[in-house]
């Protein structure tokens, strides 16, 4: 394990894992490929419901 010589140095080592993994998902690419994947729904959805509703 690491010695961290100053309190600054253990509060910067600290926010860099703290940034490493999304709060959800394993990963960053399944992180934004869900948001993605959302947009595409929506806009999808969107685009139907403007068809049918706006005549």
């Amino acid at each position: 394990m690491k010695e961290f010589t100053t309190n600054e140095d253990l509060q910067n080592e600290q926010n860099k894992n703290e940034f490493e993994k999304p709060p959800i998902f394993g990963t960053w690419k399944t992180f934004y490929s869900v948001v993605l994947g959302e947009l595409v729904v929506l806009i999808v959805l969107f685009y139907v419901f403007g068809e049918y509703f706006g005549g």
